[in-house]
């Protein structure tokens, strides 16, 4: 028996990251985080709702869910704030830090990687943007370790999510 995959999903107000908790939960255990705590209780209420046996649980300091999560995802709005970004930091070392972007607010999304990857020095920075051509769950995955793409390649498509590299 092989152990399971710890998230910590930052930022639950948007809703790709919704989705994603949503399905990483029926098979995962689920760290919550948003800075509305109103928003934090409803979807931690629709995860046990859909699903009453998800590993979910709510938490109150985003530096806690990251501590204790093998994967850290950030919504967005989660990575472009500083002061969040300072709280979990040394917490995320060694661990895959992935960001929901959105291809229409990303750019340059190299140069938007490159900046992420020097907030997070010693974590594995994977940046997932909405396929500009296919916004349809397709789902565009850069990153600079291909083993870490391939592990978030795999978790997308094994929830049902169209990706590439």
């Amino acid at each position: 028996m092989s152990n399971r995959t710890t998230f910590a999903v930052l930022g639950v107000s948007v809703t790709n990251s919704i989705v994603l908790a949503k399905q990483i939960a029926k098979t995962n255990p689920v760290l919550l985080f948003d800075q509305k705590a109103a928003t934090l209780l409803e979807v931690y209420t629709e995860i046990i709702s859909e699903n009453p046996k998800a590993n979910v649980e709510m938490m109150i300091c985003p530096t806690n869910a990251s501590w204790e999560a093998d994967i850290i995802i950030l919504s967005n709005d989660v990575a472009t704030n500083v002061t969040l970004i300072e709280k979990i930091k040394k917490v995320a070392t060694g661990k895959i830090v992935l960001i929901l972007g959105n291809e229409m607010e990303v750019i340059n999304s190299e140069s938007t990687l490159d900046k992420l990857q020097h907030l997070f020095p010693f974590s594995k920075v994977v940046l997932s943007n909405e396929s500009a051509y296919d916004s349809n769950d397709s789902l565009l995955l850069k990153g600079n370790e291909q083993e870490t793409l391939n592990i978030i390649l795999t978790l997308f498509t094994s929830i049902g999510l169209k990706a590439s590299i």
